[in-house]
């Protein structure tokens, strides 16, 4: 008995010790296609291009997520607490400035938390939604939920040498009544605008609202960790 105790121990102890060992790869400072990027162990999951400093050239931003699940602990609720344990695919978002003279990307930014990974979306499952480049700034889109349906938008832009969050939109809704609320972000200009209505009786006029957008310092991907990872009001949370 002794030694079955012994044996299951062991096991426990060197499952640990694998998950205790999990280390995000480093991606490569410069490449000249994006394969380069994707480290072994891991595949290309989403790509986009377009001109993210005004230079006439198209950027490179990828996001890369591992072949095998870990036990990864994640944040929600506040920008500080890892407070969730999940077996999942790790996510990495890369972002690379194309070099006009030597044609290869120079990696910008690695961030191994702020992708939503593919658990993460409730019932509705895979909360992946749209990853773009427009105006020279990174646009990433989210959704899930299950009753209470929602969907999150981000906007980064390089700023003072950070990739910071300048706008985000947070909406959701109530699958069964319709009711939803909308709530749109402007941190440049310091602004929330807010949308209620309902979905379903369109009749009804939406309320629309207004305010001056009061918080501290700007957010960049170092001071935001993830989705619902910032209470920017009281029990809303971005």
């Amino acid at each position: 008995m002794r030694l079955k105790y012994l044996v299951v121990f062991l096991f426990l102890t060197n499952v640990a010790t694998a998950q205790k060992s999990f280390h995000f790869p480093k991606i490569p400072s410069a490449i000249s296609a994006v394969e380069q990027a994707v480290p072994a162990g891991w595949h290309l999951f989403s790509k986009t291009y377009g001109d993210l400093n005004n230079d006439g050239t198209d950027d490179l931003t990828v996001i890369l997520e591992a072949n095998q699940e870990i036990n990864e602990t994640r944040v929600y609720g506040d920008n500080h607490t890892a407070i969730i344990r999940e077996k999942q695919k790790p996510r990495i978002l890369a972002m690379f400035f194309r070099d006009k003279n030597s044609n290869q990307y120079q990696l910008s930014v690695q961030n191994n938390n702020f992708i939503l990974r593919a658990k993460e979306g409730g019932v509705v499952g895979e909360p992946f939604e749209q990853m773009a480049i427009k105006d020279e700034q990174l646009y990433l889109r989210f959704k899930g939920g299950s009753v209470w349906r929602w969907e999150m938008g981000y906007t980064f832009k390089f700023l003072n040498n950070s990739w910071t969050l300048t706008n985000a939109i947070s909406s959701y809704y109530n699958n069964n009544t319709g009711a939803f609320t909308e709530r749109i972000f402007d941190f440049i200009n310091r602004q929330l605008f807010t949308n209620l209505g309902n979905l379903y009786q369109r009749d009804l006029a939406n309320r629309k609202t207004s305010e001056i957008l009061l918080f501290g310092k700007m957010r960049t991907f170092d001071t935001f960790k993830k989705p619902w990872a910032w209470e920017i009001m009281p029990d809303v949370y971005l």
